[in-house]
């Protein structure tokens, strides 16, 4: 997992179930990820400097693989 990475929230928390959102920022027990329409809600609200961003632990985010998508024609 890495900046720019599309997730997908696997974690337990009913807010956040079946989210996706974009990594911002990594740390090496957590990262902080934009979801758009979330933006002062959740975990967001812990620190008024997190602009948004939510920390997420690293076990509770998947990322998703371009694999997977099947191209709109």
């Amino acid at each position: 997992m890495k900046s720019g990475d599309l997730v997908k929230y696997i974690g337990k928390t009913s807010f956040y179930r079946d989210r996706v959102g974009v990594v911002c920022k990594m740390r090496p027990e957590f990262a902080l990820v934009y979801y758009a329409g979330a933006e002062r809600q959740g975990r967001s609200l812990v620190d008024v400097r997190l602009c948004g961003l939510h920390p997420m632990s690293i076990n509770e985010l998947e990322v998703i693989v371009s694999d997977k998508f099947v191209p709109i024609v």
